[in-house]
């Protein structure tokens, strides 16, 4: 099937779900691009939606060979036109391809509790910053990543193009106080705190373990501040006043875990 109108049920449906809200309501998210398309596919993600310009694929061999794959997902596909991609994209040059995806169900709480390590988002308000924390915790073997109240969606279309395929590998999750209070107990809480007496180098990292990012502007929230056991600081040259949120979180991430992780499989490009 062909759209051409913008006005088209279908394509006022994958508008809608830039808001946070209906995403939510409708279990959904977007997926923009070759490359995360063809991660999520691989990753044996749901798709519900599939609209792609041929003629757009076509110009590369990954779009050649996703092209060939859509057939795997079992979900209806629609061609259209590069006008329309772009209504339903938020990338000012659209790569091909917007999927819309079957948001995960909610992880399994006792599963969660104890896990061996977690970052707990406090406020964090900008998705970019969200999907690069998510990006990294990923790298490192986190997990699950959760979302305090005042946290950008995870599932935000920027959050999701800035991790990078993150949302297929992670436990991704929002939650009240309440239940992030049942998820971390018996774990150690350490926050990111630019004021702390202790610095990085100088904690202890006890497992299991959950990592607390703040906002860049306005620091822990109350209820992270109760919660947390520990608190490090990123020892900064004087004169710098801080650091961006994701960039600070993959810094403390790697020398929380990096003890921990197999230097054989890393590899470096």
């Amino acid at each position: 099937m062909r759209l051409t109108s913008t006005q088209n049920p279908i394509v006022k449906y994958v508008r809608s779900l830039e808001r946070a809200t209906v995403r939510k309501s409708e279990g959904a998210y977007l997926v923009e691009g070759i490359r995360l398309t063809n991660e999520a596919l691989a990753a044996g993600q749901i798709a519900t939606h599939l609209l792609y310009d041929p003629s757009l694929l076509e110009r590369t061999e990954e779009g050649l060979i996703l092209l060939s794959r859509l057939t795997d997902w079992y979900a209806p596909r629609y061609e259209v036109t590069g006008h329309i991609l772009e209504a339903v994209s938020e990338t000012e040059t659209p790569a091909g391809i917007v999927a819309v995806l079957k948001r995960p169900p909610e992880p399994d709480i006792d599963q969660l509790r104890g896990a061996r390590f977690g970052v707990v988002l406090d406020r964090v308000s900008d998705p970019g910053n969200v999907g690069t924390i998510l990006r990294t915790a990923a790298a490192v073997g986190a997990d699950y990543v959760t979302a305090a109240p005042g946290t950008v969606d995870l599932y935000s279309p920027k959050s999701v193009r800035a991790g990078m395929g993150a949302h297929f590998r992670l436990a991704v999750f929002s939650a009240e106080w309440s239940r992030l209070t049942d998820v971390l107990r018996g774990v150690t809480v350490v926050s990111c705190d630019s004021h702390a007496k202790r610095s990085i180098y100088e904690a202890e990292w006890p497992f299991p373990l959950a990592l607390v990012v703040g906002s860049e502007a306005h620091g822990l929230s109350e209820e992270a501040a109760s919660i947390s056991k520990d608190a490090v600081r990123i020892p900064m040259a004087p004169g710098v006043e801080s650091l961006n949120a994701s960039v600070a979180a993959g810094i403390v991430m790697y020398q929380a875990l990096g003890r921990g992780i197999d230097k054989s499989d890393m590899r470096y490009t």
